[in-house]
Parts: structure tokens; C-alpha cells; sequence
């Protein structure tokens, strides 16, 4: 019989007070306002949250849940946005039949930003390490530093509520990975574990704000049906990685709004065209694909995601990644048989 999921409500604060949500709910245990314990019977593992200075806040979540959980985040009208970093395999493989072609894969994305107003849910995996970090970050604070970065009347209007919102999903930067692999190796009770995180949130933070700055501004406000809407077609997007891109008006059509909106929408919150996410989605998985050691060569790479010729598919792979697939690829060993 399949356990029943549990479904817990909560919301965050800059403060460490939200906390007893969990502790009331879940039964879990609160050692000095920050380190959290959920029962054994629901995961092993634990939270901790730290305020790092004022209008900042942190909180990393290193546990394995033993039982199916649904955790949402509830809307609500606090002046902070949230930052979070799911630290894990981005691309993940599932073997049908025993063998590893077509074997089905799912991409994933890592990294978001977004409003306190805007729900969340997530339901991490059974069994497996959930390791995530929250930033919560005070919306002036936000808007102090990002301000230097673009000019006056781009930024009001960015700012402004009643006009836009701002919220993205994309993956985790290079330098925040490598930040976030250094943490994972240190345990809560380390020495020096408080300030190491407080120093990766305050380096997150900066790098988080750099990268904003590059993005193209669509001033756009969305609502929670526009978003949900959007991210289900990249989601659907994601787990057909080795079909044919299905067309600006299917994906359009599936969201519930016309192309023109659709394509606005889309590069707003995935910063990126539909049709150029699903090909760098598809090429990140070209390059899992190239260092598995499951393939005899890069025709056979090309023939799984869906490519009729190798020598197109090593054109926008050098064009992506800037080298030919040929230069990564791992060759099965002798005698071995490939798995996924």
C-alpha cells in the first residue's frame, strides 16, 4: 500500500519565529531557535536558519525523507523575495527495461527567485539527500543594491509592484556551485559551520544580483495561474528531451494563451525563447550523455536525443558548449555493458 502523503502549510519570515510552524505541525524540534529536527518516522537529517544581517536571511535544508511530503509555501504579503538553490543532479536518467537507450530522461532547474506573494510547493524524493538553500531577502534591501546596476527609470518600474513581478527559474551558476559543493561537505555541528554559511549566503547574494543584471527587463505582472501555466510547458519541455521541439503554438495552445503573450511570458520568467530553452535543455543532456560512458560514439548520442545527422548535431553542440562532442566523449570499456 502507498504511504499517504503528508501536506504541511508554512511560510517564512526574515525572523526565526516561522519555524514553530514546523515544530507545532510536524512535531519536529527546535534546539536553539535554528537547528530543526523532524521525527525519524518522517526524515533523518535536519534544517538550520540564520539571520545573517538585517534584511537578509538564510535557511539550508540537508535531510532524507522517508515518507511522501508536500511542502507548500502559502502566498502572502511580506516584504521579502526568496532565492533558492536545490542542490542535486540536474539531469536525471530512469531505465526502462534493462536497457540504457531511450531510457527516458528528466532536466530540472535549480535555481529561482521570486516574490513572497507567489505559492511554492515542493515534494523532494524518497530516500535520496534533499539538500536546499532559501535566501530571503528583504525587498528594499534588494532594490539598494540592484539599483547602481540599471538606470532610474528601469528600475521604478521593475520595483514596482502594481506593474511587474519578479520571478525566474533558471540553473545554478558555476561560481554558487561551487560555493554550494564546499558547504555540502561540512556538517552543522563543524566548528565553523554558522559563519561558513552566513559567508556563502552573503557570496550568493552578490553573484545572485550580478546575474540579475544581465537579464533583459520584461516588465510584466504575473499572476499565480500565468506562472504555474508557463512553468508546466517547460516542465513538459524538460521531459521530452529526445523528441522534436513541438512548436511555439502546441506549447501555446497547452499554457492557455496566445503565441504573442506566451512567447513574453515565457522568456520573463525562464530567460531564455521557448524553442532556445529547449535546445539548451537538450544540449546540457547531450553532454551528460557524451560523459556517461554508455555510448560507442557521438552518432549513437545524437540518434538518442532525437538527431537524424551526427555531423548538425556536433554543429550545435560546438556552437553551445564551444567544442565538438567528439573532444568528451567516454567509450565504454572493453567487454562492458552500458548502464544508465
Amino acid at each position: 500500500m502507498d504511504q499517504e502523503r503528508i501536506d504541511f502549510l508554512y511560510h517564512y519570515t526574515l525572523k526565526p519565529d516561522w519555524q514553530q510552524q514546523i515544530v507545532e505541525k510536524l512535531g519536529a524540534e527546535l534546539k536553539d531557535n535554528k537547528i530543526l529536527t523532524l521525527p525519524q518516522s518522517i526524515a533523518s537529517g535536519s534544517s538550520i536558519f540564520l539571520e545573517v544581517l538585517p534584511g537578509l536571511s538564510v535557511f539550508l535544508l540537508d535531510m532524507t525523507f522517508h515518507v511522501p511530503v508536500a511542502i507548500i509555501r502559502e502566498a502572502t504579503d511580506q516584504n521579502f523575495y526568496m532565492a533558492y538553490y536545490d542542490f542535486g543532479d540536474e539531469i536525471t536518467t530512469h531505465v526502462l527495461n534493462d536497457t540504457a537507450h531511450k531510457a527516458g530522461y528528466n532536466s530540472k532547474l535549480g535555481m529561482g527567485f521570486m516574490d513572497a506573494s507567489i505559492k511554492g510547493v515542493i515534494m523532494p524524493p524518497i530516500g535520496e539527500r534533499s539538500y536546499s538553500l532559501r535566501l530571503i531577502i528583504d525587498k528594499d534591501f534588494v532594490k539598494e543594491l540592484y539599483t547602481p546596476n540599471r538606470e532610474e527609470l528601469i528600475n521604478s518600474s521593475l520595483f514596482d509592484e502594481s506593474k511587474n513581478t519578479l520571478f525566474f527559474y533558471t540553473h545554478i551558476d558555476s561560481k554558487s556551485k561551487i560555493l554550494l559543493n564546499k558547504l555540502k561537505d561540512l556538517s552543522f555541528t563543524n566548528a565553523s559551520f554558522e559563519l561558513k554559511l552566513k559567508s556563502t549566503a552573503l557570496y550568493l547574494l552578490t553573484y545572485l544580483i550580478e546575474r540579475a543584471s544581465r537579464f533583459e527587463p520584461i516588465i510584466n505582472k504575473l499572476s499565480q495561474q500565468d506562472i504555474d501555466n508557463i512553468l508546466n510547458t517547460a516542465q513538459f519541455m524538460m521531459k521530452n528531451l529526445t523528441s522534436e521541439f513541438i512548436g511555439l503554438e502546441a506549447l501555446a495552445k497547452m499554457a492557455g494563451m496566445s503565441v504573442s503573450k506566451y512567447k513574453v511570458l515565457f522568456k520573463k520568467i525562464l530567460k531564455e525563447t521557448p524553442n532556445g530553452f529547449f535546445l539548451q535543455e537538450k544540449l546540457l543532456l547531450a553532454q551528460q550523455l557524451l560523459k556517461s560512458g554508455n555510448f560507442n560514439s557521438v552518432t549513437e548520442v545524437a540518434y538518442e536525443l532525437g538527431y537524424n545527422k551526427a555531423g548538425y548535431f556536433s554543429g550545435v553542440y560546438k556552437k553551445m558548449h564551444g567544442y565538438l562532442p567528439a573532444e568528451v566523449l567516454l567509450k565504454p570499456e572493453q567487454g562492458n555493458v552500458a548502464q544508465i
